[in-house]
């Protein structure tokens, strides 16, 4: 894995953690910062998902913003 991929995956599992021990009382955090969740509402009532579902693709989301990340700053030292 590269950098940023790492960074993010783990900024994912952190969010998902965070919800899932109950620190995110209110469920500000999750909403503000997992990517599925603002989408989830225009297509479904959020209370009708599940819950892991969502975890699992908070982590994935944060981790394909990682590794776009990554290759765009590959991509840019390749071109200097």
């Amino acid at each position: 894995m590269r950098k940023y991929t790492l960074i993010f995956t783990f900024i994912g599992v952190a969010l998902c953690l965070f919800h899932y021990f109950d620190f995110d009382t209110k469920n500000y955090i999750i909403f503000s910062f997992s990517i599925p969740l603002w989408f989830i509402p225009l297509f479904s009532n959020v209370e009708n998902v599940n819950v892991f579902f969502v975890y699992l693709l908070t982590i994935a989301s944060w981790t394909l913003l990682g590794y776009i990340l990554d290759k765009l700053i590959q991509k840019n030292r390749v071109h200097r």
